[in-house]
């Protein structure tokens, strides 16, 4: 083989942003549901069988804004789906091969823009996760509980964020996304479904905002035994595992 034809058979990197919105979510959740532990570099293939090398979009402030349209959506875009293609899509947009989130935390993309993307995953919770028949099976439904857990990770994890944790020493701009990271969690926090408040108190015990233990510990006041309340201590102290 010659050296042409070789490089020709290389990975090429995964440009997200050149999708049509409709083949962005088809690409994470029209998919066979395979095992967890094969999920390894299962989004760097498309459901043709194609590999590339990484995800590395030309536009990112048109990825996040195809993510904030497919969150708003997401109670109808979902629903074309089983429950098991919906949350390996979201271990998928989350998890280590596209890293979505840093899209979120970075420069390139304007933060309003990042802020109404954050601001529109509420809709994940009330248009979705809160209509579902039953709670999500603990087997199938982990994409949303740990949803905020990935995300948040990758927010502290930061190059930017220099002390894990305090708030106090966050640039201005991580404060912002902090605020509406906050403000996003306790609206899903007050919707009346267990499932989403669990994934809501979870993101809380992670988020290491300020108001953290005031909300949560009125969640604990106002609200009828649901929870462990050694767990719910855990999120109001943000050292929830």
């Amino acid at each position: 083989m010659n050296e042409s034809n070789y490089l020709d058979d290389e990975p090429r990197d995964l440009d997200l942003s050149s999708l049509t919105f409709d083949e962005f979510a088809a690409f994470l959740f029209a998919r066979e549901v395979v095992p967890h532990e094969e999920r390894y570099g299962y989004f760097l293939t498309d459901p043709r069988g194609e590999t590339y090398f990484e995800s590395v979009p030309s536009s990112p402030e048109v990825l996040v804004n195809n993510l904030t349209k497919l969150f708003t959506q997401f109670g109808q875009i979902a629903s074309r789906y089983t429950l098991a293609q919906v949350d390996q899509g979201v271990w998928g947009m989350w998890g280590v091969n596209l890293s979505l989130h840093e899209l979120l935390f970075g420069q390139p993309v304007p933060l309003t823009s990042r802020l109404d993307c954050i601001r529109s995953m509420y809709h994940v919770y009330s248009d979705y996760v809160s209509k579902l028949e039953r709670e999500p099976d603990p087997e199938i439904g982990t994409g949303f509980y740990m949803w905020w857990d990935l995300i948040l990770r990758g927010f502290w994890d930061s190059s930017r964020r220099t002390w894990r944790g305090d708030a106090s020493k966050l640039d201005a701009e991580s404060r912002v996304l902090l605020d509406v990271l906050f403000e996003t969690l306790t609206r899903i926090l007050a919707m009346p479904n267990q499932a989403s408040q669990l994934s809501a108190l979870h993101g809380l015990g992670h988020l290491h905002h300020p108001q953290v233990h005031d909300a949560v510990q009125r969640f604990i006041d106002t609200n009828p035994p649901g929870f462990s309340l050694k767990w719910l201590e855990q999120c109001r102290d943000c050292n929830v595992m």
